[in-house]
């Protein structure tokens, strides 16, 4: 489990397709490398991957085909740039909310004015989002400030632009979106409920 307060950002140095996955490799600080070991999760971008092993200040990871397809790393190349979390460990603080890293799926920056960001995504996230609810983007734990149908809005602090990749981002340029876990569960429950009737 992360938090979606981000540590740092990485940047890509390496790929190279294997059979059946992709290596990736992220250069990161010493500082960061220094808490993961080998076969811990780190949040690359809001995706859980499993480090499989570091060289220096580089980590690396295996990315099968179905995690490459639900995710902007299906697109990402050298030299992009990345958003970091470790794993939550017992005491830590959560600055933001319980984020899985299990991503939900892609929106499209549609629209930035100022600090107002605004996304859209594909209509089964939909009945997700709510106003003031939570949202992980790209490993981001954001609240939604506005919702209609498809497409909602954040407000993003200067800071957070200064400590993640998404101030690297504009428009069309797609992210990560993971709905909050809590809220997913119960509209689905009550979807089901509603089917059994």
């Amino acid at each position: 489990m992360f938090s979606g307060i981000i540590q740092e950002v990485g940047t890509i140095c390496f790929l190279q397709p294997q059979e059946g996955h992709v290596v990736l490799g992220i250069q990161g600080t010493l500082k960061f490398l220094d808490r993961v070991i080998e076969g811990g999760s780190v949040a690359v971008d809001g995706v859980c991957l499993t480090m499989t092993r570091k060289e220096r200040s580089i980590m690396f990871f295996d990315v099968i085909p179905e995690t490459l397809a639900c995710t902007t790393l299906q697109k990402c190349c050298l030299g992009d740039r990345v958003n970091l979390e470790n794993a939550l460990r017992f005491g830590d603080p959560v600055g933001g909310h319980m984020v899985s890293g299990h991503v939900c799926g892609t929106g499209e920056i549609i629209s930035i004015r100022g600090n107002r960001y605004e996304f859209q995504v594909s209509a089964y996230l939909a009945p997700y989002l709510f106003d003031k609810g939570f949202i992980a983007i790209d490993g981001i734990s954001l609240t939604l400030a506005s919702v209609k149908e498809t497409e909602f809005s954040v407000g993003v602090i200067p800071e957070t632009l200064q400590r993640t990749s998404l101030g690297y981002k504009s428009v069309n340029s797609l992210v990560n979106i993971e709905v909050d876990m809590s809220t997913k569960v119960q509209v689905d429950t009550l979807q089901r409920l509603a089917v059994c009737r």
